[in-house]
């Protein structure tokens, strides 16, 4: 439910991605001028996803809460954060 709200509601940033796993992306981002570390559970979101998690780590955009920039994700359900390329080279 979380990550469905932030995806229709929540604003587009740029971010990187640090490392990845099958399980967690964890990833970077600035919003005013400060620094977030964050990660995402991406467990049960593995479908939405290149085969190997490893060709995720780079640039991607993400989405945040305004009210409170650390709530964020990079992929979800409906919506994915990564980049055309890596898609591509997916075909995804």
């Amino acid at each position: 439910m979380r990550r469905l709200v932030l995806s229709r509601r929540g604003r587009l940033a740029d971010g990187t991605i640090t490392e990845a796993s099958e399980s967690s992306i964890f990833y970077s981002y600035s919003i005013n001028g400060v620094v977030y570390a964050a990660s995402q559970d991406i467990s049960t979101l593995y479908e939405h996803l290149p085969g190997d998690p490893e060709r995720l780590v780079g640039p991607v955009w993400l989405k945040y809460a305004t009210q409170n920039p650390a709530n964020s994700i990079v992929v979800c359900e409906d919506w994915s954060g990564l980049r055309q390329s890596i898609k591509k080279e997916q075909n995804i």
